[in-house]
């Protein structure tokens, strides 16, 4: 067995529980920090009372709030926040919000000035990017979502509150939770699988199958939608070392391309590349299978399957507007993002094109 090293993000706590959000000015004071800026969404922001309780919490703290963070986190809406930081001398960031406002707050974080800001993320969805220190933007290229990757991306401290996810639609809760079973699935059967991961991957496919299935038929079971939240820190603790693999680098290009929701690309994905990748990994895929307590790769794909569908969740590719003359432009931006993550699959383009035929 070779030699290997494995690396933990330098986040500094986790705070989970009904009314964790509370903690949050104890841990602006913790820090030292006086001026904090807030990262939001404007649904957030406008449509609930989540920022503006949080902001009268914050008192004398709170300097600014960007709530104009788009899906996707555009590149124009990263800079506009990067001025914002300026400005106003922000001192600590506060991401609240998905997977788009939690990618926009660490790339702020780190471009704003020469020294990273402090972040605290309160997620709202099960997307689960704050536990890396990497972040995908658009803009940069239409169409094609683009990475950034630094060690200093790692936020303070990460608050785990399901009564703010009470605020989240349940398509976008749900979706993001498939999100977190796609984190975990590329954690078993990517090449530098790690038994750490594997162990708490397997235990978060498990939670996952039994809490959205739960949130979806009772959405104020906070108890179900804190297991949500703990299993998706489950699906990402450790994803650093082993990285995102095919299901992941499709989804990217999907969402930028037709402008779909990760979670939704997530359901979709998944079993195609879960019997694409058998021929590759078949250790890892079983381990997959097993997770979901089934014992070959067509049971484990069509396990997936049983749970969107049970989900009420899009399926295939034409069902959230994705064209077919595109696919092409698809999976050649797949194979570069492939690059970056260090898996391109053997049969280049043309795999992915007939991959992506078996998702329409």
């Amino acid at each position: 067995m070779s030699v290997r090293t494995f690396r933990f993000p330098a986040i500094d706590r986790v705070v989970h529980g009904a009314g964790a959000v509370a903690t949050i000015p104890a841990l602006v004071d913790e820090l030292g920090a006086t001026r904090v800026m807030i990262l939001t969404g404007s649904t957030l922001a406008f449509e609930t009372p989540l920022v503006r309780a949080l902001e009268g919490e914050l008192g004398d703290r709170h300097r600014a709030t960007f709530a104009r963070m788009r899906a996707h986190a555009p590149r124009a809406d990263i800079d506009d926040a990067i001025a914002a930081v300026q400005e106003t001398g922000a001192d600590l960031l506060i991401g609240y919000g998905g997977s788009s406002v939690t990618d926009a707050t660490k790339i702020v974080a780190v471009r704003a000035r020469a020294d990273a800001l402090p972040q605290l993320h309160v997620p709202t969805t099960l997307s689960s990017g704050e536990w890396t220190p990497a972040s995908g933007m658009t803009g940069d290229e239409p169409g094609v979502k683009t990475y950034v990757v630094d060690p200093r991306m790692a936020p303070f401290a990460i608050v785990l509150d399901p009564e703010v996810s009470l605020h989240t639609p349940r398509d976008l809760w749900l979706s993001t939770g498939m999100k977190a079973v796609d984190h975990a699935c590329e954690a078993m059967w990517g090449p530098r699988s790690h038994p750490f991961t594997d162990t708490l991957a397997t235990q978060a496919i498990r939670t996952l199958r039994t809490a959205l299935p739960a949130t979806a038929a009772d959405p104020t079971d906070l108890d179900a939608r804190l297991d949500a939240q703990l299993a998706g820190w489950m699906s990402m603790a450790g994803v650093v070392n082993v990285r995102v693999h095919l299901s992941h680098t499709l989804g990217h290009q999907i969402g930028a391309r037709w402008d779909v929701p990760h979670g939704v690309t997530s359901g979709i994905t998944l079993p195609p590349v879960m019997r694409y990748l058998a021929a590759e990994n078949a250790v890892g895929v079983a381990r997959v299978a097993a997770a979901f307590d089934v014992v070959d790769v067509d049971a484990g794909a069509g396990a997936i399957e049983a749970l969107v569908t049970s989900l009420g969740l899009p399926m295939r590719l034409r069902d959230v507007g994705a064209d077919r003359a595109d696919f092409p432009a698809v999976a050649a931006a797949t194979l570069a993002a492939g690059r970056a993550t260090g898996y391109v699959p053997t049969g280049g383009v043309d795999d992915l094109v007939t991959l992506l035929d078996e998702m329409w």
